[in-house]
């Protein structure tokens, strides 16, 4: 595995590639397009690294025969250089310069098809005995490959109109992959496997088709309940031992387990007014050690599904004389939740709360008062909304009642 000086070493095997493979005779240099190199003059080919990028393909994978796959810590940096090639002719105002630019370039691009992919054993013919792969890099378990990267013109512009004081020249770009660089942090390894156990389960996840609350309000099955109430999940392969309803995070408590319902007592105090997710999750119990009672893992989780968790008035509203209605609400509301009361069809606003105050069973709110329109004395329905949910209003269910089923509560006088 190579050191942080393979990116040097790839331009390195690049030059001794040219330099020992052209017919055209031309120096090859290794700088920026813009920059005049010192004790050259005459035909050249300019090498210029002007990107890297990591390999998507081989991050965080190890090399074969070298890295363990079991280790922890940072695996090697592996790298794709881009390469931007220019030629240069012997003058810049001869009336056959660019035609030699161009030859150099076409020969230079010859010798990179032949040798696409830089060996080990691909040895210098200049200087019989010498690699043209820079010794950095002779033991890298990847061979260096090169590849002809099309570029649009604008592309190619955009490189070249970076560069503060060159013109735009005829260039090619080339990709070369891939370089690994080790990394010099520790790395650590847990120990071998003592014991192997293998499990075979039938695949039966649980799924559930719908959420409502159990008994239905006045038969409408509705996906939307308050602390305390049961909501009922309908689908299938439901039941099954270690069965568990999680709702955001929270565990519920099981009221009812079938294969094709579960009733779920909405859990208090954990969750807060608004939209929540709800899924059944069935772990498996496995012997992890022999003689030792079996142990819960992670088995099947069904499918997600929403619900509105209600906010509920829990006791009258009192009125102060500046008009401020102060409702008591469960569960508390934060201090970021949007909140309205409905008073009939009126929407008076919540009185403004301080950003990070701490959440609040107790919601104020501001009725209109002079000059503005002052709200009609009276007694009103009284509803609080809190983040799109509505508490509920009570419904009159004695068939005996004048005001049979009619909205009767939750009330407030003005």
């Amino acid at each position: 595995m190579s050191s942080y000086k393979a990116i040097a070493a790839v331009s390195q095997s690049l030059m001794n590639l040219l330099g020992d493979r052209m017919t055209e005779a031309a120096t090859i240099t290794l700088a920026p397009p813009d920059v005049q190199v010192d004790q050259v003059i005459g035909p050249r080919l300019n090498v210029y690294l002007y990107h890297l990028s990591e390999d998507p393909f081989m991050k965080n994978q190890e090399i074969p025969g070298i890295g363990y796959s079991g280790a922890y810590g940072h695996p090697p940096l592996s790298l794709n250089l881009h390469y931007i090639l220019t030629a240069f002719g012997s003058s810049e105002t001869g009336p056959d310069a660019d035609m030699h630019a161009q030859q150099i370039l076409g020969d230079a691009m010859r010798v990179v098809h032949d040798y696409s992919i830089i060996s080990a054993d691909l040895v210098q013919q200049k200087a019989p005995g010498k690699t043209i792969l820079d010794p950095v890099l002779l033991d890298e378990f990847e061979q260096l490959r090169v590849v002809l990267q099309p570029k649009s013109l604008e592309e190619i512009s955009k490189i070249w109109t970076a560069l503060p004081r060159v013109n735009f020249r005829r260039s090619v770009t080339y990709e070369v992959s891939v370089v690994q660089i080790a990394s010099q942090q520790a790395r650590s390894s847990g120990p071998p496997v003592r014991e192997r156990r293998v499990y075979a389960v039938t695949m039966r996840s649980p799924n559930i088709d719908e959420a409502f609350r159990q008994p239905p309000l006045l038969g409408a099955k509705i996906a939307a309940v308050e602390e305390g109430e049961t909501l009922r999940l309908a689908g299938y392969n439901l039941q099954a031992p270690n069965t568990t309803v999680m709702m955001d995070g929270a565990l519920a408590t099981i009221g009812n387990l079938q294969a094709d319902r579960i009733d779920v007592i909405v859990p208090t105090g954990q969750l807060s007014i608004g939209i929540h997710t709800v899924l059944v999750a069935q772990n498996l119990m496995l012997t992890v050690l022999d003689g030792q009672p079996p142990e819960a893992r992670g088995g099947f989780t069904s499918n997600s599904v929403g619900f509105q968790l209600l906010p509920k008035i829990t006791g009258p509203a009192t009125l102060s004389a500046a008009g401020v209605v102060t409702v008591p609400v469960q569960p508390a509301v934060k201090a970021s939740q949007e909140r309205t009361l409905l008073l009939g069809d009126i929407e008076v606003p919540g009185v403004a709360v301080a950003p990070g105050s701490l959440p609040t069973n107790n919601v104020a709110f501001q009725l209109p008062m002079s000059p503005n329109d002052p709200l009609p004395g009276g007694s009103y329905l009284m509803r609080v909304r809190v983040d799109g949910a509505e508490s509920r209003l009570q419904v009159d269910t004695n068939l005996n009642s004048p005001t049979y089923l009619q909205y009767v509560g939750p009330t407030v006088t003005v």
